[in-house]
């Protein structure tokens, strides 16, 4: 096999994993040895009482748990001072830079000295680096590689070839997260799927529905984006919509566009007859090849999942205002844009003038890193995992 095309085989199966969060760990594995890695690793930084701390959601196979888990207590304080300075280094932009040890101390005699390195060295650990795969949520979807020694030599272009992979692993575990959450809460993912508040399908590739959801099918009745043919078949309004849509189903290539802002590649289709940019549906497609959840083997087909910003949704505002420096009054606009509310409503709701509800509305699209309230809806919800039926 080329590596063109195991190339394109691991991103598939990074797809996969989108809706099985039990395949990642084979996954990593398997990226590991595909860039010349001992292993890697998917973690978060959480903060109980203002105390952080790393969190290995996901870490490759070949590692064991207790020893991952035991290092990353023993050594939690020196961990998140290094994680902070890989995410200083990390650039602002959408692109996932992987960032090497050497940023960590100022000569190898002082990296090899400290504490932690130590201690992974003692299980053939010689070089790491890390990267944010989530650059909205800066404490989500971290991602760490350990390298061995015989890395010295070329671990440049090993990086670089594990750096063509995590803008898949960053859209992978964005358009995953609805499935996470409603996994933590429900034992059988199909079961619970109505209780997403996002549209859910999973599509063969000749767009036949094979499963979809409650919200699903409401968008499809109430927005007129996209409807189910009477014989099963995904079909889109717009040529341009459809013409969108296609080009996320014509292989790994259109994804990963984005680095780790993904919700930039999705696609943005207004309701019928309507022209205001509160409603709208902002669609995120990825490739899929395997579902065991689905009960039905290998599918090579898609997983759609659909944002309805016309509906309201729960916002962790205070979550929001910190990462993204937003003031009372944006963060007020913020939470009645997650309402469906057009800039003119909030304005008459504010007792403010339209003028000032656009100037604010631009303010927090800027800040935010999106370019149309759509994508700020679709983030927001993301984050404040506003993706959720209220029980």
């Amino acid at each position: 096999m080329s590596k063109t095309d195991r190339h394109d085989q691991i991103v598939v199966s990074i797809y996969d994993a989108a809706l099985d969060p039990g395949k990642w760990p084979v996954l990593l594995t398997e990226i590991a040895h595909y860039t010349g890695a001992v292993g890697a690793m998917i973690f978060e930084v959480e903060t109980p009482q203002d105390r952080p701390h790393l969190l290995a959601s996901h870490f490759s196979d070949t590692y064991n748990a207790e020893l991952v888990h035991g290092y990353l207590a023993q050594h939690n304080d020196l961990e998140i001072a290094d994680q902070a300075i890989f995410a200083r280094h990390s650039r602002a932009t959408d692109d996932i830079e992987l960032i090497p040890d050497s940023v960590l101390a100022a000569s190898e005699a002082e990296l090899l000295a400290r504490p932690n390195q130590k201690t992974m060295m003692r299980y053939g650990i010689r070089y790491r680096c890390g990267a944010l795969l989530n650059k909205d949520q800066l404490f989500h979807d971290r991602f760490s590689m350990q390298f061995g020694s015989d890395a010295a030599e070329d671990l440049p272009l090993r990086l670089a070839r594990a750096s063509r992979l995590l803008p898949h692993i960053a859209k992978a575990l964005s358009i995953g997260r609805p499935i996470q959450a409603v996994q933590k809460r429900h034992q059988a993912v199909l079961n619970a799927l109505d209780k997403l508040d996002v549209g859910f399908c999973v599509l063969d590739n000749r767009m036949n529905v094979i499963v979809d959801n409650e919200e699903f099918r409401r968008q499809a009745d109430e927005s007129g984006v996209y409807r189910t043919t009477p014989r099963g078949q995904l079909s889109f309004r717009s040529e341009g919509d459809l013409g969108r849509a296609r080009a996320l189903m014509s292989g790994v290539t259109g994804h990963g566009r984005f680095g780790a802002r993904p919700r930039k590649e999705a696609v943005e289709a207004e309701h019928k007859g309507q022209t205001a940019a509160s409603e709208a549906l902002c669609i995120d497609i990825s490739p899929l090849n395997k579902a065991n959840e689905m009960g039905s083997g290998p599918i090579d087909g898609y997983l759609l999942m659909s944002t309805d910003t016309s509906r309201s949704y729960r916002l962790e505002m205070q979550c929001l205002a910190t990462l993204f420096e937003l003031s009372e009054a944006e963060s007020a606009v913020l939470e009645l844009m997650a309402e469906g509310k057009t800039n003119k409503q909030i304005a008459e709701q504010r007792g403010r003038s339209l003028d000032t509800i656009n100037t604010q509305v631009k303010s927090i699209l800027s800040k935010a890193s999106c370019e149309n309230r759509t994508q700020a809806i679709r983030m927001a919800t993301n984050i404040s995992s506003g993706f959720l039926v209220r029980d």
